[in-house]
């Protein structure tokens, strides 16, 4: 990653142990690209770094965004806003914390004026992901930690599908017919929660 001089942003959603999630934007060339984190009091680990595609491809691996802020959001809260645009297409995408559950919710769109080959975002897992449905992928982050990446239909018009491909996952929006120009939307949720007891099969 080639990054710039221009700070990096940083959301996050922590409990009161100091325990949580936190998504760090960083100027790469002409975009932002981010990492998910997980974070244990003073230590942070990076969980998932987004792919992203350069100047030349209309249609890249993760929303090209070159402006991105972090805004008021309600409850005293913050949110993360980046806008950007690739060939004719325009996108958006806005990061929301949830201090009850411990998750973020990413909101995306993108206006296409010409039949899309491609809508998505795409992530390097650092730890093994495990698909547990076609829209429900986990990592295993640390002892009795999973974080669980779950993909939603903002609209119900999109179904959205979750693909896994060795340490490589993508939230792939369902294009369908689509009658351009218009926006296309795909959302989803990273959360953590507590790991699944494993069974002990030795006799006792």
């Amino acid at each position: 990653m080639t990054t710039t001089e221009a700070p990096p942003r940083v959301l996050q959603v922590l409990d009161g142990d100091g325990r949580g999630l936190r998504v760090v934007w960083q100027r790469d060339e002409d975009r932002y690209g981010h990492g998910i984190e997980y974070v244990a009091g003073p230590q942070a680990s990076i969980c998932l770094r987004s792919e992203l595609g350069r100047d030349r491809d209309p249609w890249p691996a993760s929303p090209p965004l070159q402006q991105c802020s972090l805004e008021p959001a309600a409850h005293g809260r913050q949110m993360g806003l980046a806008v950007g645009m690739a060939g004719k297409s325009h996108w958006s995408q806005s990061v929301e914390t949830d201090p009850t559950a411990l998750s973020l919710t990413f909101d995306v769109a993108c206006r296409v004026h010409q039949p899309p080959l491609w809508l998505g975002s795409s992530y390097r897992a650092d730890y093994p992901l495990e698909a547990l449905s076609a829209s429900c992928v986990r990592l295993r982050v640390a002892a009795g930690v999973d974080l669980i990446m779950t993909g939603e239909a903002p609209d119900g018009r999109y179904p959205v599908r979750m693909e896994v491909r060795g340490n490589r996952v993508s939230i792939v929006a369902d294009l369908g017919t689509l009658d351009v120009p218009c926006t296309v939307r795909w959302r989803y949720r990273v959360a953590l929660a507590a790991a699944p007891v494993q069974a002990d099969d030795t006799a006792t």
